[in-house]
This record gives C-alpha cells, sequence and structure tokens, in this order.
C-alpha cells in the first residue's frame, strides 16, 4: 500500500510538471508562430499602407488601384479591407459591394488596432460568411485590415508540433516505469518492516533471516528488529516470573493484593477478600473496598500520604507499615508497603491461626478423654444400679434401660464424629473426589430436616444455582451443609430464618454465605467455636444435643477442599459463616 502510494505522490508530481511544461510548450510556440503569421501581415500591410501612400489614393480616392497590388502579392486566400477612422468600408477585396457593408468599428481587431499597435481576432465574416484570422493596423487616415482564410493550414500552422508531443509522452511513460522500479526499491523494505511490526504486533514467529539493504532506511529497520528481540526476550522472561508470583500468590496462605496508584486492583488472592470480608461489618465483594473499611483506616491514611508525596522512593528504602487488627476473636497482621512507581501491596494474615492449632492439639486429648469420660460414666452407673438391684420393677429396670441406650447412642455419635476428623486429617490418601452438585446436597439436606425445621418454625431462603459443582468427597460436603443446619436447629432458637448463598466466584472458588437470624453467640466466643468440644454454654448444650464437633467437622472439610471459613455476628442478629469450596482441588 505505501509503494503504491509513494508510486501514486511521485506519479501525481511528475504528471503535473510534465503537463505544465507541455502546456507552457504548446503556449510558447502557439505564440511564437501567432507572432510569425502576424509579421507576415504585418509586412503586407506596410506594403499597402506605401502603395496608398505614394499613388494618393486615399486624397483621390482611387482604391481600385489596390487591385493590382493584391494581384502582385499574388497570395489568393489574402483579404484586404481598408477602413476609414469612422468605421466605413473605403475597400474590400472580396466584396464589390463595399459601401453597403456595416460600419466596422466595433470589430475586435478595429477596436485593439485603437488603443494597441495592431488588433487581431479569429471569426467567422458576418458579409462572407468564411472563417478569417483578421490583422488591423492603424495608420493617420485609416485602417489597413489584412485577412487569411482560417482554414484548415493555418490551424494547422498555429498548432505545435506533434514531434513534441510525441517526445513528452515517450518520455513521461520511461520516467513512469523508473518510478515503479524506484518506489518498489524502496517500498520493498517498508513491506518487510511492515510485515514484521505486524507479526510483532500479533505476537506470531518472525522470519529470523529476514534481510534488509544497506541503506539508511535499512539500517533502521535492522536496530528496530534488534531492539524487539531484546524486549521480546525481556519480556519473556518477565512474563515467566509473574507466572510464578501468580502461582504462588494463589496458592499462599496469606491474603495479598496489589493496587495501582489510583488504588484499582491489579492483583489479589482469594484469601484477602475473605479476611476483608470478616473484618468488615458489611459484605466485601472486591479487594478495592478495602478503602472504605473502618479497620484500615490507618493504612488509608498511610497510603493516601505517600501517594501525594512527589517523591520518588528508593528500592532499597520503601515506605511500609505494619499493624495489627483485632476483630470478632481474631487477630490479623496488616502490612502495607509502596514500590518506587506507586503501585502498592496490603497483605492480610490472620495470625491467630497457630495460636488456635496450638491450643487445640494441647487441649485434644484432654477434651475427648472428658467428652468420652461422660457418656461411658452414665452406662456404667446405669448398668450397675440394674445389676446390684435384683429386686428393681419393672419400670424401673426400663428407664435405667431407655438412660443407658441414650447415653450408648451419643457414645456412637462422638466415635462417628471423631472418625470423620480423622478420616479428614488422612487426607485424599483414603479419600476419593467426585464431581458434587451443590444444590443438590442441600435440597437433600433441608428435605431430611424438614419436620425438625417445622417443629422449630424456621424458614429457609436458598440461593444456589444449579450449575454450581465443585469436585471433591461427597460425605464431607455433605457434612458442611449438614452440620451448618443442625447446628442452627439446635441452638439458633425458634421462629428464625436460615439463608444460604453463593455470593461470589472466581476462577478457582466458590464463595458461600450462612446465616441464620437466631440469637448469636457472645463476641468472646466468636474465636473459639470451631474449636473440638468447644461449647458457649455448657450446660444447656449438654441438655439440648449435639457432640461438639459439628463445627469442628466443618472447618475441616472446608480445610480438605482447599477453602477457608469464618463466623462472626450479624448486626441484625444471628449467625453468620463465610466459607470457599475450591472449584477443583490440586
Amino acid at each position: 500500500m505505501y509503494r503504491k502510494k509513494l508510486f501514486l505522490y511521485f506519479f501525481m508530481v511528475f504528471a503535473a510538471f510534465t503537463i505544465a511544461i507541455t502546456l507552457l510548450q504548446f503556449n510558447r510556440e502557439k505564440k511564437f508562430k501567432t507572432e510569425k503569421l502576424n509579421s507576415n501581415l504585418d509586412n503586407y500591410n506596410e506594403l499597402l499602407n506605401n502603395f496608398i501612400r505614394q499613388n494618393l489614393i486615399y486624397e483621390n480616392d482611387k482604391y481600385f488601384l489596390l487591385d493590382s497590388i493584391h494581384q502582385i502579392i499574388g497570395r489568393e486566400n489574402l483579404r484586404i479591407t481598408i477602413i476609414d477612422l469612422k468605421g466605413e468600408i473605403l475597400y474590400d477585396s472580396d466584396v464589390e459591394k463595399h459601401h453597403q457593408m456595416e460600419n466596422h468599428l466595433d470589430r475586435p481587431e478595429i477596436k485593439n488596432g485603437i488603443y494597441d499597435e495592431y488588433g487581431t481576432d479569429i471569426r467567422k465574416s458576418a458579409t462572407t460568411g468564411s472563417p478569417y484570422y483578421y490583422y488591423a493596423k492603424q495608420y493617420e487616415n485609416y485602417f489597413v485590415r489584412t485577412a487569411i482564410d482560417y482554414d484548415l493550414d493555418i490551424i494547422s500552422f498555429l498548432q505545435a508540433e506533434k514531434m513534441f508531443l510525441i517526445a513528452i509522452i515517450a518520455l513521461f511513460f520511461l520516467i513512469s516505469l523508473l518510478l515503479v522500479y524506484i518506489s518498489g526499491k524502496f517500498g520493498k523494505t517498508l513491506s518487510k518492516l511492515k510485515d514484521f511490526a505486524l507479526k510483532a504486533a500479533r505476537d506470531e514467529q518472525i522470519d529470523p533471516g529476514i534481510e534488509f539493504p544497506n541503506n539508511e532506511l535499512g539500517t533502521i529497520s535492522k536496530q528496530i528488529v534488534s531492539i524487539y528481540d531484546n524486549l521480546k526476550s525481556t519480556r519473556d522472561a518477565i512474563n515467566m516470573e509473574k507466572e510464578k508470583l501468580i502461582r504462588h500468590l494463589y496458592i499462599s496462605r496469606e491474603g495479598i493484593a496489589i493496587f495501582s496508584a489510583r488504588k484499582t486492583k491489579i492483583l489479589s488472592n482469594s484469601l484477602f477478600i475473605q479476611n476483608i470480608n470478616f473484618i468488615s461489618d458489611k459484605p466485601a465483594l472486591n479487594p478495592e473496598q478495602v478503602f472504605i473499611i473502618a479497620e484500615f483506616s490507618e493504612a488509608n491514611s498511610f497510603i493516601d500520604k505517600n501517594l501525594a508525596e512527589d517523591v520518588a522512593f528508593l528500592q532499597t528504602e520503601l515506605p511500609a507499615k505494619s499493624f495489627s487488627i483485632h476483630k470478632r476473636g481474631k487477630y490479623f497482621s496488616v502490612h502495607v508497603i509502596i514500590f518506587s512507581d506507586k503501585t502498592f501491596e496490603i497483605s492480610v494474615n490472620d495470625i491467630t491461626s497457630a495460636e488456635q492449632e496450638k491450643n487445640i492439639k494441647q487441649q485434644l486429648t484432654s477434651n475427648i478423654a472428658h467428652e468420652l469420660r461422660t457418656p461411658v460414666s452414665s452406662i456404667t452407673g446405669y448398668l450397675e444400679t440394674l445389676t446390684n438391684t435384683k429386686d428393681m420393677d419393672t419400670n424401673k429396670q426400663t428407664y435405667f434401660i431407655e438412660k443407658a441406650f441414650r447415653q450408648a447412642v451419643r457414645l456412637s455419635e462422638l466415635i462417628s464424629d471423631i472418625s470423620v476428623l480423622n478420616r479428614i486429617e488422612e487426607g485424599a490418601v483414603t479419600i476419593d473426589n467426585e464431581n458434587i452438585k451443590i444444590n443438590k446436597i442441600v435440597k437433600e439436606i433441608t428435605e431430611n430436616l424438614e419436620s425438625k425445621l417445622k417443629e422449630k418454625v424456621i424458614s429457609t431462603d436458598i440461593n444456589i444455582s444449579d450449575q454450581i459443582t465443585v469436585k471433591g468427597n461427597y460425605s464431607l460436603i455433605y457434612s458442611i451443609f449438614q452440620n451448618l443446619f443442625e447446628n442452627t436447629i439446635i441452638h439458633a432458637g425458634n421462629n428464625i430464618s436460615v439463608s444460604l448463598k453463593c455470593y461470589f466466584e472466581d476462577e478457582n472458588y466458590y464463595y458461600f454465605s450462612y446465616y441464620d437470624t437466631g440469637s448469636g453467640i457472645p463476641e468472646d466466643h466468636i474465636g473459639r467455636v470451631f474449636e473440638r468440644f468447644y461449647r458457649v454454654d455448657k450446660g444447656r448444650s449438654r441438655k439440648s444435643g449435639g457432640t461438639g464437633l459439628g463445627l469442628a467437622i466443618i472447618k475441616n472439610a472446608v480445610l480438605f477442599h482447599q477453602g477457608d471459613i469464618s463466623v462472626k455476628n450479624r448486626d441484625e442478629g444471628g449467625l453468620e459463616f463465610f466459607f470457599s469450596l475450591r472449584k477443583n482441588p490440586a
């Protein structure tokens, strides 16, 4: 395209130049031939004027004598006319009754002859009806006008030579071919550079053997290709490092988000959203909402202060700030660092996990022993009473047997829940994974618990799409939602509602929210509800039922599926759980 345009530009300039030269030459040659014709006619006029003066033709009105000079000149197509200064015809060689001819003072050649040295005109004669080339010149008492027939000979005489036109056309085509060659040579380099640029823009394979001519344009093109190769190598290396960073970010157990200088998200992981959701009093659906959460005001002020300063930061002295947040029984470490290009990173790390894990391990043995001791002691006591009292009546025997049976059921539930937790800790070695539709599980659970929900007057609002599918262990996924609903039924109270929804998803995770509108729990117990055998109100919990392992099973099942879970009291009342499940665990 550029080669065509280049040729077109050159062609237009040369064409304009050729046309100008041709017109100039045509005008020049036409002017030269016209002046030559005028010179010949002027010679006739001078000859006629001298003849009139010498023979006193004007004074004696003997214009018939001009016939003789006309014969002497011997040019048959020459017409001679004598006109007085008033425009009256005194003589006309081609018209016998010249006295009847109309006044000629308004003829163009006569008008021009009055003010100039001579006057000329080409027109058809009103008297004879033939076209003439007129030449008129004013003398002392009259005008002498000569005219020749404007026929093909005169027309051809006044035109430019055809050989000149042929030579110009031949030269034009010759130089046009030369322009095609020149623009082709120049455009070929540009075409190669264009093809290279298009392939580079589309990130296609570049021909390593591409060659450019040894001139200034070729040197520039070679340098561009060399710079591109260096940039591509650098870009590939940066992309590889970026991919490593992104992979590390998503598997990191620390919530991290990177923002631009305008506070727009560049990169973040799901744990960052999970952590700020726990800290925030309102749901935070994207990382940028961290700037409007009151608990992060200290970080926000630090960021605004450093972004406003017109100071370049050294890589070794980047501004950084760390502080902690205590919310709902959890402690979070917040670290902010601002980079030299004014982008910045915020990390939110849950630092209570290690401590909680330590406490769980310390209390696990004693809790298991304590929890198992109670039903075992009760069963032993009831059986011992039955054994030692031989004459006990039938009603009392039945009562003690029922009590022992209930404690045996409770002991079985404890052992079953502990078994589930042990299976989770054993991991994928002993647990098979399959594709599971969450909506199907929830529907089955609510149908099984329908009578208990009606008994407690609990309404449900389930907003889970049929498309939400995770790959995991069916029994563990089932236990997550089963225990959430059972925990509500046992502890939340009567005349309440339950809501379950998937409020967000990204490439790897689904994010769920489960809440009830019940009584909630005291704020100082929030951080320990996922501990094994932990009870907010031990007396009430034992009376209402439950093993104390339901929430621990939920948490461990979520962690098994590479998700995370948190809980908080709602401002409107009740508990709200936020948890994530990985779509396809690695």
